[in-house]
């Protein structure tokens, strides 16, 4: 990285280590992670299931912490903050695309979209635009009055990006983003990604088993024995 990119450092991540205690005793899935991504590029994390990838992803996205080690975002020491900060912040600049689209499945699609809105108090008459916006880069505007539980599971998932991107966060993790989709679907998804993180710098790292997704980022790292390795 040069000196420009240098000062664009958007998380970083040290010594970081995850242990779960089991009956049959503990189970190091983390090793001492170091980690250094920057504004406007796309990392991708590749590995057997089980070897820490999701694991590592939860901790970057604030939904579980670490054992040790040291994780800042924008320069704020992540572990320095209360679990009241860590939710705001995660709320403002975080986004959140799981395997699982955790979509409320007993709303609407428009309504999916607004719930991140109406924490963020944009303003009602400002909502129907933005969504209408997010929706339209997944080819979904259509289905912005439909029920979200009628919607096909690729469908789904496509609603859960447009959601995850509305708000327009600073750091966009992926597990496994495009899993559910088929190959033009996911060349389209991962087009919107790569042209997101280059216009509006936001930083995006995603977990992912597909070589194909894994070839459109700026840098892959192989998860192997509880650290990260850089692929050529």
């Amino acid at each position: 990285m040069n000196n420009e990119n240098q000062a664009a450092k958007i998380v970083s991540i040290k010594a970081l280590t995850k242990t779960y205690s089991t009956a049959a005793g503990n189970f190091d899935v983390l090793r001492g992670v170091n980690l250094d991504l920057f504004a406007g590029e796309m990392v991708a994390i590749m590995g057997p299931s089980g070897c820490g990838k999701s694991s590592l992803l939860h901790i970057l996205g604030l939904l579980a912490p670490p054992t040790t080690g040291h994780f800042s975002i924008m320069g704020y020491d992540m572990f320095g903050l209360s679990e009241d900060r860590q939710a705001a912040f995660r709320r403002e600049y975080l986004g959140f695309i799981l395997q699982s689209c955790n979509l409320f499945e007993n709303s609407s699609v428009y309504e999916n979209l607004e719930y991140p809105l109406i924490y963020a108090k944009m303003p009602v008459a400002k909502r129907r635009h933005v969504i209408e916006q997010a929706l339209g880069r997944v080819n979904l505007t259509h289905r912005i009055d439909y029920p979200a539980n009628q919607l096909s599971g690729g469908e789904q998932q496509r609603v859960a990006i447009a959601r995850a991107l509305v708000n327009h966060p600073k750091v966009l993790l992926g597990d496994e983003p495009t899993g559910q989709l088929d190959k033009a679907t996911s060349n389209m998804v991962m087009a919107y990604f790569q042209r997101i993180v280059r216009e509006r710098d936001t930083t995006m790292l995603i977990v992912t088993h597909d070589p194909a997704v894994a070839k459109k980022c700026t840098r892959v790292y192989t998860m192997h024995e509880g650290q990260l390795v850089l692929q050529p």
